[in-house]
């Protein structure tokens, strides 16, 4: 107690205590190196520094034992060049080392690039910007697209502008990209260029693919571009894009929490798509776990799963979010919304029908209520929350348990809130 007390008050003994220190660690790298003679001699110059600081505080003695373990140390010691550079590089790799252990065993960064979990977790959405809505941008565009994960993006027509082409995105320094859009003066004949940072997709692609006129061809910019349907003709003024941007929520998955205990239903997981057919192979997928080994499962026509011959409720924890669609607008979730709840191919069709379009076939399994799916032993069904919008298990089936890795604990970015979601906050503890 009293020495971290002198470490704490006197600069000599923290001076004492790090000679000491550094002085043990190069002996223990240099004793197949060292005479036993020259060992001996240093290890006793260390012991007797050691002793000096654990007794009563004598700066004179202190000062004897620091000048004997100095002039020892350099006469005995190999010393190395560049030994500030030599330290910086092993706390450098030391510090890796440890982020790499965590990564691989413990919380694992993740980002959701898809809205299939909406909106318990939200993936990357974007959207067009309303005339009487500005764009934000400049420096509390950037403090925006930092802080709350929301970026805008504007180009607007300087003169009577046509579109000429957008060509391919460039890297620009080592994380950004860049994309060049050219354009004809109508009035004058002068080419003009303008170079923009693209917002990307999740696939890490820009919403602006190439174009070239005369071309025909269909590419995504077409609901982010003005006017495309006039052949890309601008006036002076006219806004060419005005998009925001919104991040997926990104998050820390726990790695280490199945390996005492299998998962349980009702918990999202994150799982590896490696021997799931139908599905690109090697990436990482996020879900929530409806069903369990060896158990039978199906799909009402009241967008509820049944379990065994047992309906699912808002009773059943952590199901009061998923259905409790039957709440009036007046509630937290409304009574249609496409989030609550899971459809089987029969329940889809009839929404689909209900918007006016043609519903296209879905789900492989869960054709209409009286489907029953019966889980292999090991193996998982699991859904998306976004029931309208995922593609899960009622497309490709069962889910190795080999699989799961882990289940989201923390989301660390963005920071505050995202105006217009059912969870503006995202910040802290992942919901469940």
């Amino acid at each position: 107690m009293f020495y971290y007390l002198r470490w704490l008050i006197f600069r000599r003994v923290r001076r004492a205590s790090e000679l000491r220190h550094h002085a043990q660690k190069l002996v223990n790298h240099q004793k197949d190196l060292l005479g036993e003679e020259d060992l001996r001699k240093v290890q006793e110059a260390i012991d007797k520094l050691h002793k000096t600081l654990k007794d009563v505080y004598d700066k004179q003695n202190l000062n004897k034992a620091i000048k004997n373990l100095e002039e020892i140390g350099s006469n005995s010691l190999i010393q190395y060049k560049s030994p500030q550079i030599r330290e910086n590089i092993e706390v450098g790799l030391f510090a890796v080392a440890i982020a790499m252990s965590i990564r691989t065993f413990f919380f694992q960064p993740m980002g959701i690039p898809t809205g299939s979990m909406q909106p318990t977790l939200y993936g990357i959405t974007e959207s067009v910007i309303s005339q009487d809505e500005d764009a934000i941008t400049g420096v509390e565009g950037f403090l925006k697209s930092w802080l709350n994960g929301v970026s805008h993006h504007h180009l607007k027509a300087e003169g009577d502008w046509r579109l000429k082409e957008i060509e391919n995105v460039r890297p620009f320094l080592k994380f950004l990209k860049r994309q060049k859009f050219k354009f004809i003066d109508q009035n004058t004949g002068e080419e003009i260029v303008r170079d923009i940072i693209p917002p990307m997709n999740h696939k890490n692609e820009s919403y602006f693919s190439n174009y070239k006129r005369g071309y025909s061809q269909i590419f995504t910019s077409q609901n982010f571009i003005n006017n495309y349907q006039n052949g890309y003709d601008f006036k002076k003024g006219d806004d060419i894009f005005k998009m925001k941007r919104e991040s997926g929520d990104h998050l820390l998955v726990n790695r280490f929490i199945y390996n005492f205990r299998k998962p349980k239903r009702g918990e999202i997981i994150v799982f590896e798509t490696k021997s799931i057919q139908s599905l690109q192979q090697d990436l990482f997928y996020i879900k929530r776990l409806i069903g369990l080994p060896n158990e039978k499962i199906s799909i009402g026509d009241d967008r509820h799963v049944v379990v065994d011959g047992k309906r699912l409720d808002s009773t059943d924890h952590p199901f009061e979010f998923l259905y409790s669609f039957e709440l009036d607008d007046t509630k937290k979730f409304a009574q249609d919304s496409e989030f609550s709840g899971h459809v089987n191919r029969i329940g889809y069709a009839e929404s689909k029908q209900n918007e006016g379009l043609l519903s296209p076939y879905r789900f492989r399994f869960f054709g209409s209520k009286n489907y029953e799916f019966k889980i292999p032993n090991n193996e998982y069904l699991a859904f998306g929350d976004n029931t309208m919008n995922s593609t899960d298990s009622r497309d490709w089936g069962t889910l190795p348990g080999k699989n799961i890795f882990g289940t989201p604990s923390f989301i660390y970015w963005p920071f505050f809130s995202q105006p217009g979601r059912t969870r503006p906050h995202r910040f802290g503890w992942a919901f469940q």
